[in-house]
């Protein structure tokens, strides 16, 4: 399906109150943008204030229990995007209590006061497509998870969480599990954007031989997912996997870049060891998402990576 094709699901919260945890970061930043446009009335919940126009802004930690009810009872949503999150990717045991209590405690600390709310309509959670990297691709959601990380392992318990208050208490729960998120205003945290602006920068970029694939889904994609489970009561109380449905080697998107970038011969293959443990195969099933959500992917990764460089540029 291509973009132009789709159905304008951000019409179908025009006028609707809508919350947004991590309003902030890449994806919620997007997703805000896109509310907004539509008429949405946008609150956020966010550590730091992200000024943006038209956002009614709650600064706490979701952590924080007592504040977290305080935001969540002046916003009282129709809808929720819970996208704020622990992400640091490591598999160190100091790394797991952080991880448990961001992405379980604060979600717990989400959901209570959720509870009952017979405004609420739907609260969609962004997990991650890593909490299949144990097991073998593609990636089904009727697998069992077998994450590899803190990061990881605290959104499987998320899920489970958030299933549990569907069952128990009818939390109109959905989680979306997209792979590898890339587009515009991505920070340089991560692999592309710190390949892109190397590249523009005319500097040398070490990294591994790039022989672990990767499933890149563009932004704007993953926002018109976020979308689309918001607005369909069937997925209530289900996870979906989000991708693009195409597996390519790491190499590939790198040195499409270098194209792009114009800056050839920068590039530095195998300069990097690959991590301990690193999934070399990453590739979902997104068959349930096409048949519950009306859902797929319509930014390819050659049009996607041009217009992620031309925005750095």
């Amino acid at each position: 399906m291509t973009a132009d094709a789709r159905p304008d699901r951000a019409a179908r919260l025009e006028g609707a109150r809508v919350l947004v945890t991590g309003a902030s970061g890449f994806i919620g930043g997007h997703l805000v943008e896109r509310l907004l446009a539509a008429g949405a009335r946008v609150h956020s919940i966010d550590l730091v204030p992200g000024g943006v126009a038209g956002v009614t802004e709650h600064l706490c930690d979701l952590k924080d229990a007592a504040a977290t009810a305080a935001a969540v009872s002046a916003s009282d949503p129709h809808v929720v995007f819970h996208l704020a999150a622990f992400k640091q990717r490591t598999a160190a045991p100091e790394a797991f209590a952080g991880a448990v209590l961001d992405n379980i405690t604060g979600t717990l600390d989400l959901v209570v006061p959720l509870c009952g709310r017979p405004e609420l309509r739907s609260l969609v959670a962004v997990g991650t497509a890593e909490e299949y990297a144990g097991d073998e691709p593609p990636y089904v959601e009727s697998m069992r998870e077998a994450p590899v990380s803190a990061y990881s392992f605290s959104k499987t318990a998320m899920v489970q969480l958030l299933q549990t208050f569907h069952r128990v208490h009818a939390l109109p729960a959905v989680v979306l599990r997209p792979t590898v998120a890339y587009g515009p205003g991505q920070g340089t945290d991560m692999f592309l954007p710190a390949l892109i602006t190397a590249m523009l920068r005319g500097e040398r970029f070490p990294m591994t031989s790039g022989e672990q694939r990767r499933d890149f889904v563009y932004v704007d994609d993953v926002v018109e997912a976020l979308l689309a489970a918001a607005v369909t009561p069937e997925a209530h109380g289900r996870v979906f996997n989000i991708g693009s449905d195409e597996s390519v080697p790491l190499r590939h998107a790198a040195l499409r870049v270098e194209a792009l970038a114009g800056r050839e011969g920068l590039l530095a293959l195998g300069d990097v060891p690959y991590r301990a443990g690193e999934s070399m195969e990453y590739a979902v099933d997104t068959s349930l998402a096409r048949e519950v959500l009306g859902w797929s992917a319509a930014v390819g990764l050659d049009e996607g990576l041009r217009l992620t460089v031309e925005s750095y540029r």
